[in-house]
């Protein structure tokens, strides 16, 4: 007999727009929608504390709002959306062209948003500290200009003030009447008829089992971060030093694609590079960013290899370029010691790192100065790191241009989708103005059998690790660290066909037989249980979509050792994936249909 959901959920709450996930994408759609309409009852619910959640804390989450004072308020129109070739260029035919086309036509839509709640983004003169992208050798810091005395494009964003931004999104979403709910974590999206009506959670403090009902859903729950390990730091500090917010298991992903969404690009990994043994947040500083990299003979890579450059080879992150010189087969990194010349800094390159890092995390200026700061002599040693999905492209796919799934009413924005920094200011907003209408007048959703089925299932699961019963038990954190070492040593950055067939063995072996006997002792062990259960499917996800993508593309971002270089075959095609019957199945589709 069916159990009534009063029975099946510890609290049960409607809300006409649920968000999961209160980062920069979360808060801003809240913030606008309830701008739009202050009788709206929006939710968040936020795996860690909201006001501390997410990505983004400042730095380069304004990279592609407008620049100049020129740009501020003026209309971008088609012709200007078609310049935006170096961004679409430089990913290689993975950017969905028409979703970039809107994003541009919107880029400053936020902006007034975020300075209403007192987020400082402009100096005193009212224009934007303009930092240069990807031009040559070291990359922030100064701006250089041509013969007309114009910088030299393309320009990439700014350097905020906002060091306080996401402490004043969070105050601003508390203020605007938002039901926020700290510490909670998604466990899976309820549907009905391919519509997304609701969603569960488990609070990982108190373990109480939560249902949402709501009209419309935002999933904003960013980067699928903790794939890889940090291969400098002792185990359990290895499982959550990543590129991005170490809460970003990447669980929205996982519950998007049981819903009925697709995945796309899973093969694409984050890319970092960082200075050895130094946390990432803080390694680009003294990894290119603003020093120049050099090998053994002295030789500085920027000058040696000029054909590395970005905007001539493409890549993710300029360092990565030099660093993988001259290219992936024979790379200078891979058979020398690559350091950094931090020590040549000049006092603005010096002071910009001391900026970028005061901007980002609060650990970032800790491990700055923890390694000695930047007037000592000693260099960096210069290496790459993955971490996770969701940086340069791939993550949930966006059917039309509300930014929705595959399931209807089910939307999302932000780095799940592979398109993250300020870009999720934009569509956080324009997300928000849909729903406002979207939700006028309708009624929730009625739940019958079939989603209370879907309800039980799912506290079943949730709970099945809490208090288990084994001969042998396997603890989540451990299980992580396997299944973090499997996709090191056999997926990686060369990937090879033979070695990722094996990772698929050896994931399916932790399925099966690790799994069903993770254990946790309270509601902390058991989001630890969900995480890991969700990394190893995302990590299966990696590597299938992996093999069927045999060509290169975004080096090193996924690089084939049997396949070197980029095939014109996969121009415009992304590798997807979705839940058919309970089976992910994978297809080979045009990312750009028009």
């Amino acid at each position: 007999m069916v159990k009534k959901l009063e029975e099946l959920a510890d609290r049960v709450i409607e809300t006409d727009f649920l968000i999961i996930g209160g980062g920069l994408v979360g808060s801003t759609a809240s913030i606008r929608a309830k701008k739009n309409n202050a009788n709206l009852d929006i939710t968040i619910i936020d795996k860690a504390k909201m006001e501390f959640s997410g990505d983004g804390v400042g730095l380069d989450n304004f990279n592609q709002i407008p620049l100049r004072k020129e740009d501020f308020e003026k209309e971008v129109d088609d012709a200007d959306a078609s310049k935006a070739v170096f961004g679409a260029d430089r990913l290689k035919g993975l950017r969905n062209l028409k979703l970039d086309a809107i994003q541009m036509k919107n880029s400053y839509i936020s902006q007034p948003l975020l300075e209403e709640v007192g987020v400082r983004i402009r100096e005193d003169d009212g224009t934007l500290y303009v930092l240069q992208g990807y031009r040559s050798g070291t990359v922030w810091g100064r701006v250089e200009y041509d013969e007309d005395g114009k910088p030299t494009e393309p320009l990439f964003g700014s350097f905020s003030r906002a060091s306080d931004l996401k402490m004043r999104l969070g105050t601003a979403v508390r203020k605007n009447g938002t039901r926020v709910f700290d510490r909670t974590m998604v466990t899976s999206i309820i549907t009905r008829d391919g519509e997304a009506i609701g969603a569960t959670a488990i609070n990982t403090r108190t373990g109480q089992f939560l249902v949402f009902k709501a009209k419309a859903i935002l999933v904003a729950t960013g980067c699928a971060a903790r794939l890889y390990p940090y291969q400098w730091s002792p185990y359990p500090n290895n499982l959550f030093y990543t590129l991005t917010s170490p809460v970003n298991h990447g669980g929205g992903h996982i519950c998007a694609l049981d819903a009925g969404a697709k995945l796309y690009c899973m093969e694409m990994g984050n890319f970092y590079n960082v200075s050895k043994g130094i946390n990432h947040s803080s390694g680009g500083g003294a990894c290119n960013w603003y020093f120049k990299m050099y090998n053994s003979q002295g030789e500085y890579l920027e000058d040696k290899y000029p054909d590395m450059v970005v905007t001539k080879a493409g890549g993710k992150i300029p360092g990565l370029n030099f660093l993988f010189a001259p290219n992936m087969q024979n790379a200078e990194v891979e058979r020398d010691v690559i350091l950094s010349a931090k020590n040549e800094a000049t006092p603005d390159e010096v002071a910009a790192v001391y900026f970028t890092a005061v901007t980002e995390p609060p650990k970032a200026l800790k491990f700055h100065k923890l390694a000695g700061g930047f007037t000592n002599e000693r260099p960096a040693e210069c290496v790459a790191i993955m971490t996770g999905i969701g940086m340069a492209g791939g993550g949930i796919h966006r059917e039309n241009e509300h930014s929705e799934t595959g399931v209807k009413n089910l939307f999302a924005a932000g780095a799940v989708t592979g398109n993250g920094g300020s870009a999720g200011f934009t569509w956080g907003c324009l997300i928000a103005d849909h729903v406002c209408e979207l939700v006028e007048g309708k009624e929730q959703a009625k739940y019958d059998a079939e989603q209370l089925k879907h309800i039980d299932e799912t506290r079943n699961w949730v709970f099945a690790p809490l208090g288990r019963e084994a001969d042998y038990k396997v603890y989540p954190m451990e299980l992580e660290d396997y299944v973090k070492q499997v996709n090191l040593n056999y997926i990686g950055v060369h990937k090879i066909t033979a070695r990722m067939q094996r990772a698929l063995e050896l994931i399916e072996f932790a399925k099966e037989g690790a799994v069903p006997l993770l254990v946790a002792n309270n509601p902390h062990e058991l989001m630890r249980a969900i995480e890991v259960q969700h990394i190893i499917e995302i990590s299966e996800l990696h590597a299938h979509s992996s093999l069927l993508r045999d060509e290169s593309r975004l080096i090193p971002v996924h690089f084939r050792d049997e396949y070197p270089a980029m095939d014109p075959k996969w121009d415009n095609m992304i590798v997807t994936a979705k839940k058919v019957a309970d089976e992910t199945k994978y297809e080979v589709e045009k990312l750009n249909k028009e």
